[in-house]
């Protein structure tokens, strides 16, 4: 079996989540997402399986406020910093994982950063959740961005919460516990992981949600779940199909990264899991090849993105540093996250440009 790196740590292992696809994802415009250049590993591009749901079920699952339409702790109508606030401040490190995305991320944060004066190290793909949590810990790294529910299930190894500010507070009260850290505001997108499955093979089986899957067979006798292997044992995966939904005759088949979408056509599965910001997945969704299931039991958890930040590293750096981080979570919708992806994984560019162009976009004075 292929080694693969992914996201949540080491090679093949990461947990799953589930989202939105858009219509139209496929002929979205690059704009201010396109630009010339190489991603930053060829190999890693493959690691980022992801999938959309027609249905927005992720988002609308998602704790709203009154005001906005976005949870309480989402970042959203953030200015960003006048001037160089960051001039004289101490020096940070900050860090990312080890897939495309991840590398698009770090590149926003710590692109904008240094717009606005601070003296920015970065270390990249450091590794999936646990690796990198682990060069936070040590102090290796000051900062790096993180998909919530990853904190909560992956470090923290607890069960997924039942809404994002749930999520977000779990996540935060561990960081804060435990690391001497916290949590800036989340983005308003996430990347879940979904379960997946032919158009066709739903239609057959009247198939809408994962709890459908009960039509294919009784407790799920006839399905077969294609994953990468950490899958079997995690609730973020096969054990959630079994005490979640009761689907305690799923078979299951492990696969690297990326390969699901092989198995699943070559009918090795009629199953599969993928991220929802992929535009593989995507690609197969708004060719109605794929259908995402909708996750009611939140199984997948809730996986927006936030700066995870030592303590000291906020007090010493001051608010202006804080606002800049989450100026650029604030702009870090679905559809601006998919854009970039398909620019970076799709068509190869090179994501420090991707990231400094959307940025510029968006009034960054470099």
């Amino acid at each position: 079996m292929l080694t693969m790196f992914n996201r949540t740590g080491g090679a093949g292992s990461r947990p799953w989540r589930g989202a939105i696809a858009t219509a139209t994802l496929v002929a979205l415009s690059l704009g201010a997402a396109g630009c010339s250049g190489n991603s930053k590993s060829n190999a890693a591009s493959t690691s980022s399986s992801s999938s959309s749901s027609k249905s927005s079920n992720a988002s609308s699952n998602s704790s709203k406020s009154s005001g906005s339409g976005l949870s309480p702790v989402t970042a959203h109508n953030v200015s960003l910093p006048n001037g160089t606030p960051g001039q004289g401040k101490p020096s940070v490190t900050i860090g990312d994982k080890n897939f495309p995305e991840e590398f698009l991320l770090g590149d926003l944060y710590q692109i904008a950063l240094k717009a606005k004066g601070y003296t920015v190290t970065v270390k990249p793909n450091i590794g999936g959740s646990e690796i990198i949590d682990t060069s936070f810990k040590s102090g290796q790294i000051d900062l790096y961005p993180e998909y919530l529910g990853e904190i909560v299930s992956s470090v923290a190894k607890k069960s997924p919460q039942k809404s994002d500010v749930a999520t977000y507070n779990a996540a935060k009260k561990f960081e804060q516990s435990h690391r001497n850290a916290t949590l800036l505001k989340q983005t308003p997108f996430q990347d879940v992981d979904v379960l997946f499955v032919k158009t066709a093979f739903a239609k057959a089986n009247n198939l809408k949600s994962v709890g459908d899957l009960t039509n294919v067979g009784a407790k799920g006798q006839g399905v077969t779940y294609v994953a990468q292997p950490p899958s079997r044992t995690r609730f973020a995966g096969l054990k959630g199909l079994q005490k979640a939904y009761g689907l305690t005759k799923v078979n299951f088949v492990g696969a690297p990264p990326g390969q699901q979408y092989k198995a699943i056509n070559k009918g090795q599965g009629n199953v599969g899991d993928a991220f929802s910001t992929d535009p593989a997945f995507a690609s197969g969704v708004n060719a109605g090849k794929y259908l995402a299931l909708n996750d009611t039991k939140h199984i997948m958890g809730f996986q927006h993105v936030a700066p995870v930040v030592k303590q000291s590293v906020v007090k010493a750096e001051g608010p202006q540093f804080t606002k800049t981080l989450n100026w650029v979570s604030s702009l870090l919708t679905l559809k601006a996250v998919q854009t970039m992806d398909i620019a970076v994984q799709t068509h190869h560019k090179d994501a420090s440009t991707v990231a400094q162009k959307f940025l510029e976009a968006n009034g960054l004075n470099s």
